[in-house]
C-alpha cells in the first residue's frame, strides 16, 4: 500500500462521457510534481473558502422555529484509523500530524469517536473521546497520551458532540429487555459526564433508540442536542435506518419534532439548518422512496430530487458542504451484497440544482488510479468546494480517503483544470479536526 501514499489522482476527463458527467476539458493533462501540487492545493483551499457564498437566512416564517445556526470554523484536518488500536490525525494535505491510541475501541467510525475541542494546542492535548466495549460499555478519553475512563453507561450506541473548539459531549445507550429497548441520551461538558444523569430516557418496543447527531453550542454554552432515532441492530437495510429529526432543548428540558419517525432521515448540515430525508413516509420507506427531499429548517424552503432510474435501493449518506452550496450522496441497486451497484451524486443547490457528478462506479476509476471502486461513500467536506470520499478498492484491506473537487469552477489546482482528486490517507474516516 506504500504505492498509494503520495499517489496523485487527477480526474483528467479521459472519456467524453466522463466530461459530460463532470464538466471541464477533455484534454489529457500531465502529472505535475506532487510537492508543488500539495502547496498549491493548500493555497487554493484557502482562496476557495474566501470566495464561498455568504448566506443570510431569511426571517423565520415556518414552524417549529430552528433554534439557531451553528457557527463553525472550516476543518483544518481529519482523523482516520486502519484498525481499532490507533487513530491518526492528518492535515488537509494528508500529512500525518500525530496518532493516539484507542484500546478497546468498538470500531473505527465517526459514530464511535469525537474530538472534543480544537487542535490549536497540538495533537497530544486534543481530547479524543471514544466508545469502548470494556466493562460492558464505557466512554474513554485520551488526553496527552493518558487514557482514562470518563463514564460507564453500558452499551453505547453513538458518541458525538459540538464541532469546533467546544468540549461539549453527547452520547446514547441502549439496553435490551423483554419489553423492548431502554435507551438514554446524556449531554454535558466533557469533564462532567460521570456526575450527571441522562436527560432523556425512552422505553418502548418499537426498536428505535436515541441517535444524537450534534450539540448546538454557543460561546461555550450547551443549548441542546439534535438527534434522530436508529432502528437498532437491524441488518437487512442497504442504508442505515434512521428515523425522524428532533431537537432536545437543554435549557427548557423540551423535545421538539422537526421530522416524524415515519420519514427516513438521510443527513444534516454542519450549521444545523438543512435536513435531508426520504420523500415517502411509511414503516419501510426505502421500498417506495422515489427521491430525496432537502428542507431548510429556517425558512422552510424545500428541494426535491428523484433517484436515478437504476437506483432500486434508494439513497442515503447525505453530506452538505460547509456553505450549504453543495450536497453529495450515494444511491444503490442490486438484490444481494455481491450484486450491489453504487452511484455517486453531487448537486449544486445554488446553480439551478445542477448535478456536478452523477456517476456509477465504472465511471469513477479516475478517483482510484484506474481501478474500479467496489464501494464509495461521501463522508464530509474538507472545504466549501472539496469533498472527502471513502473508497474501497478490491484487493486492499483499508479504504482510501480521497479529496475530490466536483465543481469545475473550483478545481484543486486551477493550473491543472477541472475535476481533480488526490489520495490523502488510508483507513476509515472518523471525524474532522478544527482549529
Amino acid at each position: 500500500m506504500n504505492k498509494w501514499k503520495g499517489f496523485l489522482f487527477v480526474v483528467s476527463l479521459l472519456f467524453s462521457s466522463w466530461a459530460c458527467l463532470l464538466g471541464g476539458s477533455g484534454e489529457v493533462q500531465g502529472t505535475p510534481d506532487l510537492s508543488v501540487l500539495k502547496t498549491s492545493v493548500a493555497e487554493t483551499l484557502i482562496a476557495q473558502n474566501d470566495l464561498a457564498p455568504t448566506r443570510t437566512p431569511e426571517i423565520p416564517d415556518c414552524l417549529p422555529f430552528q433554534p439557531g445556526i451553528q457557527v463553525l470554523n472550516l476543518p483544518v484536518g481529519f482523523t482516520a484509523g486502519v484498525d481499532n488500536s490507533t487513530i491518526s490525525f492528518y492535515d488537509l494535505d494528508g500529512n500525518l500530524l500525530g496518532e493516539k491510541l484507542t484500546p478497546g475501541l468498538t470500531r473505527v467510525d465517526q459514530s464511535q469517536i469525537h474530538i472534543a475541542g480544537g487542535i490549536s494546542n497540538g495533537i497530544p492535548g486534543a481530547p479524543l473521546i471514544y466508545a469502548s466495549l470494556e466493562s460492558g460499555g464505557v466512554i474513554n478519553g485520551n488526553i496527552g497520551s493518558e487514557i482514562f475512563g470518563m463514564d460507564s453507561p453500558g452499551e453505547i450506541v453513538t458518541v458525538s458532540g459540538a464541532g469546533g473548539v467546544f468540549t461539549l459531549i453527547v452520547y446514547s445507550t441502549a439496553e435490551f429487555t423483554e419489553e423492548g429497548y431502554i435507551t438514554t441520551l446524556k449531554t454535558g461538558e466533557m469533564g462532567d459526564l460521570a456526575s450527571i444523569n441522562p436527560q432523556l430516557i425512552k422505553k418502548e418496543d418499537d426498536g428505535l433508540v436515541y441517535y444524537p447527531l450534534s450539540v448546538y453550542g454557543e460561546e461555550g454554552l450547551n443549548h441542546g442536542t439534535w438527534f434522530t432515532y436508529l432502528k437498532y441492530k437491524m441488518s437487512d437495510f442497504i442504508f442505515v435506518p434512521y428515523h425522524g429529526l428532533f431537537y432536545f432543548d437543554l435549557t427548557q428540558n423540551q423535545v421538539t419534532e422537526y421530522l416524524g419517525t415515519d420519514y427516513r432521515f438521510k443527513g444534516f448540515s454542519p450549521d444545523q439548518s438543512l435536513v435531508a430525508f426520504g420523500d415517502v413516509p411509511g414503516a419501510n420507506p426505502e421500498e417506495n422512496e422515489t427521491g430525496i427531499i432537502i428542507k431548510n429548517l429556517v425558512d422552510c424552503h424545500v428541494w426535491g430530487k428523484t433517484y436515478h432510474d437504476s437506483s432500486t435501493n434508494g439513497g442515503g449518506e447525505v453530506v452538505f458542504s460547509p456553505g450549504n452550496q453543495y450536497v453529495a450522496w450515494i444511491e444503490s441497486s442490486g438484490f444481494t451484497l455481491e450484486e450491489l451497484e453504487w452511484r455517486l451524486r453531487v448537486l449544486d443547490l445554488d446553480n439551478s440544482q445542477t448535478y456536478l457528478t452523477n456517476s456509477d462506479l465504472n465511471n469513477l476509476t479516475g478517483l482510484t488510479g484506474g481501478e474500479i471502486p467496489s464501494s464509495i461513500s461521501p463522508v464530509g467536506w474538507l472545504s466549501n468546494h472539496v469533498l472527502l470520499l471513502q473508497i474501497q478498492v478490491a484487493g486492499h484491506d483499508a479504504p482510501l480517503l480521497v479529496a475530490f473537487a466536483p465543481d469545475p469552477g473550483f478545481p484543486l489546482d486551477p493550473a491543472l483544470g477541472a475535476n481533480q482528486s488526490v489520495l490523502l490517507a488510508e483507513g476509515k474516516f472518523s471525524g474532522f479536526l478544527y482549529p
